[in-house]
C-alpha cells in the first residue's frame, strides 16, 4: 500500500490528512477474521461523523474504552471517503506531536462499528496512538526517510485494546436478536428497527386503552395492572369451581337420599348411585323416576326411620299401615287408644 508522501521541510510537521481505512480486505494479525470495507461502508462512516456533529478523539492506547483518564493526543476535524478509502483531517496536540515526531508513537488504531452480518464498517468511534497494531503490514503513521517526513496510509482498525470490535459485536449481536424478535431482516437498518420498536409499542398502548403516544413506563404499569387482575380472576374461578363442586356434592346426596326413603334404590347401591348422579345428574333423575321400589317400606322405615319411630310412638309396621290408609300417626293413636 502506498505512502502518502508529505513534504514536511527541515523542522518537519505531521500531515493533515490521513488514511484510517483502504478500500478493499482488512487482515489482522490477531484470531479475528479480516473484514471489508467498500463504498457503502465508506459512504455509512462519513454520514454517521457528520450527523454527530462532533469532532472524534484520538487518545492513547484506547483509554477512552477503559473508563480512565483519557487525555486527547488530537482530533479529527472531517472525514472523507475517496476513490483509495476513507480519509481524515487531523489536528494533533502538542504532546502527540512530539511523540510521534520522535517516534515514540509510531501507529494508530481505529475504533469501528462493525455490521453483524456482513462485517463491514459502519461507523467510526474514534482513533487510538498505539504501538502494538492488530493489522497486518501496517506501515507506521511517520517516519523520517531522507530528511522528509511521510505520513502513512493507515490500513485498518488497529488492536483496539481487543475490546472496541468485540464491543461492537456484542452490540451487532444485540441488534440481530432485536431485529428477530421484531420480525425484520438482518439488513434492515437501525431507522427501520426504530420505526418498528415504536409501531410495536402503539400496537401494546391500544391494547391496554393507552394513549398512542404513552410510555415504556405507563404500558409496563398497565401490563403489572392487568397480571395482578389476571391473578385475581384466576382465585375467583378457583373460589367459583369449588362452590360448584360442594354444590354438586350436597346435591348429589340430597337425590340419594330421597331415592333411599322412596325405596327406589337399596342401601347398598348408594355408592353408585352418588357416581351416577355426579357423571349424570339428569340420567340419575330419570332412573329414579322410572325405577320399580326395590325396598318393603316395612324394612326401609326400620332401616330410615328411627327417629320418626321415636317421635310418634308407632312401631315401623303400624306407621306402613298409616301409610297405606293415608292416616296421620296421630290419628291411628287415638282409634288404638279407644280400642284398649
Amino acid at each position: 500500500m502506498a505512502l502518502q508522501v508529505v513534504d514536511q521541510g527541515e523542522r518537519g510537521t505531521l500531515p493533515e490528512w490521513i488514511r484510517i481505512l483502504p478500500l478493499g480486505q482488512v487482515e489482522l494479525s490477531d484470531s479475528r477474521e479480516p473484514f471489508e470495507v467498500d463504498v457503502a461502508s465508506l459512504s455509512a462512516m462519513v454520514a454517521a461523523f457528520r450527523s454527530r456533529g462532533v469532532d472524534l478523539v484520538i487518545d492513547y492506547e484506547h483509554q477512552s474504552l477503559q473508563g480512565e483518564r483519557a487525555p486527547a493526543a488530537g482530533w479529527i476535524k472531517d472525514l472523507e471517503a475517496r476513490p483509495d478509502g476513507l480519509w481524515a483531517r487531523v489536528e494533533w496536540t502538542r504532546q502527540a506531536r512530539e511523540y510521534l515526531l520522535s517516534k515514540e508513537y509510531r501507529y494508530f488504531s481505529p475504533v469501528l462499528r462493525l455490521d453483524p452480518t456482513t462485517r463491514r464498517p459502519m461507523a467510526l468511534m474514534h482513533l487510538g496512538l498505539t504501538n502494538v497494531p492488530a493489522i497486518k503490514r501496517l506501515p507506521p503513521l511517520v517516519a523520517k526517510w531522507g530528511g522528509k517526513v511521510t505520513g502513512a496510509a493507515a490500513q485498518g482498525p488497529g488492536p483496539e485494546d481487543q475490546v472496541a470490535v468485540s464491543q461492537g459485536e456484542e452490540r451487532g449481536k444485540t441488534m440481530e436478536k432485536i431485529k428477530t424478535l421484531l420480525g425484520l431482516s438482518p439488513q434492515a437498518d437501525e431507522g427501520l428497527v426504530a420505526d418498528r420498536v415504536l409501531e410495536v409499542l402503539g400496537e401494546l398502548a391500544a391494547a391496554l386503552n393507552l394513549p398512542q403516544d404513552a410510555s415504556v413506563s405507563q404500558i409496563s404499569g398497565a401490563l403489572a395492572a392487568l397480571q395482578a387482575g389476571g391473578a385475581h380472576l384466576r382465585e375467583n374461578t378457583e373460589e367459583l369451581a369449588s362452590l360448584k363442586a360442594r354444590l354438586a356434592t350436597e346435591a348429589g346426596e340430597r337425590a340419594v337420599a330421597e331415592a333411599l326413603a322412596a325405596g327406589k334404590i337399596s342401601p347398598a347401591q348408594k355408592e353408585w348411585a352418588l357416581e351416577y348422579f355426579r357423571q349424570a345428574p339428569e340420567g340419575f333423575a330419570t332412573y329414579v323416576a322410572r325405577a320399580p321400589k326395590l325396598v318393603p317400606v316395612g324394612e326401609l322405615l326400620s332401616l330410615l326411620g328411627e327417629d320418626r319411630e321415636a317421635a310418634t310412638g308407632l312401631l315401623p309396621e303400624e306407621l306402613a299401615i298409616c301409610r297405606s290408609l293415608n292416616l296421620a300417626p296421630e290419628e291411628y293413636l287415638k282409634a288404638k287408644a279407644g280400642e284398649s
